[in-house]
């Protein structure tokens, strides 16, 4: 009987696990702005151009029908279509459950595997030991103030402002500045009682004196005071120096994913 206990208390938490992250997916898109997309029988096909994969590649989020040959062809002739390649991003609930196996044996490689890393945001928000006080600023003015460090000009840095403006749910930017310069910043998107952290970033010569550890610490604390629980980001796996800041913060691993690609094709 213990033993049956056993199995079924792990079936629930894999499940309650499997939940949570795709509701973290929709979350990290909807933050993302992932709104050129289009809906294929339960997979999302994102087209937005731009060096962000996750917009622009198949999410295989939910049941299917048609045959899998069928789809994987379809996506292959909509990205040639649209004049961006054909990417793939594996997670831990994607459907049908073979598509990885599916896409490997085609010659579909494997890269970039992010983790997924979630906190509580009143214990993240109340971390000492923080040596800067970073600025609030809204996302608009946060874009034009942030575009060198995120090296944003042009077109693409007038069209951040944009959306920044039309975005519809809570969002903020956070910023510390020398000299007038901006030397680090930080975004974070609310939605419901979840925060996700976005662009944190220091320029390389102000790096090792804890500027990124004030932007964290600011864009959360600002977050709890705005309702927010659970905090969520991702990270490259092996982006060795942003997972040691945020395991400082309580942030630990809840899944990861991973893209598949052709030769070429990224």
């Amino acid at each position: 009987m213990a033993a049956g206990i056993g199995v079924s208390s792990a079936r629930t938490s894999a499940e309650s696990i499997r939940l949570e992250a795709r509701r973290l997916e929709e979350l990290a898109l909807n933050a993302s702005g992932a709104f050129q997309s289009l809906v294929y029988d339960g997979w999302l096909l994102g087209y937005r151009p731009g060096p962000t994969k996750r917009l622009r590649c198949v999410n295989a989020f939910y049941s299917t029908s048609l045959p899998l040959a069928q789809k994987v062809d379809y996506c292959l002739h909509f990205y040639r279509s649209m004049s961006l390649p054909a990417i793939f991003r594996m997670l831990p609930f994607s459907d049908p459950p073979e598509l990885d196996a599916y896409l490997e044996r085609l010659g579909w490689s494997k890269f970039e595997r992010t983790l997924v890393l979630r906190a509580d945001v009143r214990a993240a928000s109340r971390v000492s030991g923080v040596p800067d006080a970073a600025e609030i600023v809204d996302v608009p003015r946060w874009e034009e103030m942030a575009a060198g460090l995120l090296d944003r000009a042009g077109d693409a840095l007038s069209a951040a402002i944009e959306r920044a403006k039309s975005y519809p749910l809570p969002h903020i930017g956070a910023i510390i500045r020398r000299q007038g310069e901006v030397v680090a910043c930080g975004l974070a998107k609310l939605e419901n009682a979840h925060v996700g952290l976005f662009a944190v970033n220091t320029a390389p010569t102000h790096r090792r004196q804890g500027l990124g550890r004030a932007i964290v610490r600011a864009l959360l604390t600002e977050a709890s005071r705005q309702g927010s629980q659970i905090a969520y980001l991702q990270v490259t796996a092996d982006n060795k120096a942003a997972l040691a800041l945020y395991r400082s913060f309580g942030f630990a691993p809840l899944y990861d994913y991973w893209y598949r690609g052709r030769a070429l094709e990224r």
